[in-house]
């Protein structure tokens, strides 16, 4: 007699949690501005039905079409993360992916996008690359979309031009966001955040090449991170150990690359490392051979970046599997 009764009085208070909640959210997104922001992770709200599993993709320059590959097979085994941080052209490819991009499609971008639509060249003592090509691209691809709009959840990492403090946008004008992330220190020039009248910001990968603690602090309860940088110069081929000519935007970022793989003993690189290792899983697809700057081996990168994911998809769905166990154990 009563259990109608409580079955609906139960449906009633779930109602009224979700409404609350609501509440709770809109005003906050009603709040956004065009111009990227970072977010306060104390205001993050936990959802207690399954585990946030994120997918940290790292700066590398042309490596960075592996991250591609590694988003095709965890899709393929129905992975799919609820959060995507991402540094330099790891925040390229994962504003693309958080957006709604298919796995399919991103590699069709991947393959047809020519470097010309990325680079606007200027002469500027400030830097030689505008980047403002490279904003519109990103927001011309996701539709004109905000961050906070995007299917996944979203984060770009950058730094602050004048005290190298990090910075993580998680709302605003995606291709802004992207811009900063990817403005490579003395070559691009650095963008200002609100546009204008802001401070200046650079590229992420000068404080956090592989953003495994932005993830952290967003609230992830799995972190799957990936590392293209693991770079050993003495094993590029002649054909693809091309000289840094600058003159392509993948070209920009292995410049700056290079710049800090050539100093291995600097403990800023060694904390970044141990950053990426802090995640659950790491991928390091097997691209030391493929120069920084060589556009030409992308079918190849992504390939490698598939490869390197595959032996990771057990410890990753067992990963998921106890996350979501503990989850619903406590609630």
């Amino acid at each position: 007699m009563f259990a109608p009764i409580y079955r609906h009085y139960q449906r009633h208070a779930a109602l009224i949690r979700l409404s609350i909640l609501a509440m709770l959210i809109l005003p906050v997104s009603a709040c956004s501005t065009l111009d990227p922001a970072t977010t306060n992770s104390a205001s993050l709200i936990k959802a207690a039905e399954a585990p946030r599993v994120a997918l940290v993709l790292g700066g590398g320059g042309a490596k960075g079409f592996a991250h591609v590959g590694v988003i095709k097979a965890l899709e393929e085994q129905g992975i799919t993360p609820t959060l995507i941080v991402g540094t330099s052209v790891g925040s390229l490819v994962g504003s693309l992916y958080a957006s709604g991009y298919t796995p399919a499609q991103l590699e069709r971008l991947a393959i047809t996008t020519t470097d010309s639509e990325l680079t606007d060249f200027v002469l500027s003592n400030q830097g030689f690359v505008e980047g403002i090509k490279l904003k519109n691209f990103i927001n011309t691809k996701v539709g004109g979309q905000t961050i906070e709009n995007f299917p996944i959840r979203f984060a770009a990492v950058a730094a602050e031009k004048h005290t190298l403090k990090k910075a993580v946008f998680t709302t605003g004008d995606a291709g802004l966001a992207v811009q900063a992330s990817c403005s490579v220190p003395n070559i691009f020039i650095a963008p200002r955040i609100p546009e204008t009248v802001g401070k200046k910001y650079i590229d992420g990968g000068v404080v956090s090449l592989v953003p495994v603690d932005s993830a952290h602090d967003l609230g992830a309860d799995i972190i799957i991170a990936v590392d293209v940088t693991a770079v050993e110069t003495q094993k590029q081929t002649s054909g693809t150990n091309k000289l840094p000519t600058l003159n392509s935007l993948s070209s920009v970022w292995g410049f700056m690359e290079n710049s800090i793989a050539a100093q291995p003993s600097n403990t800023h690189l060694l904390s970044m490392r141990h950053e990426r290792d802090r995640a659950d899983v790491v991928i390091t697809p097997q691209v030391s051979h493929i120069s920084s700057i060589d556009t030409s081996q992308r079918r190849a990168l992504i390939t490698a970046g598939m490869q390197a994911t595959a032996p990771h998809i057990p410890a990753i769905k067992q990963l998921i599997k106890q996350k979501s166990a503990s989850k619903y154990a406590t609630l």
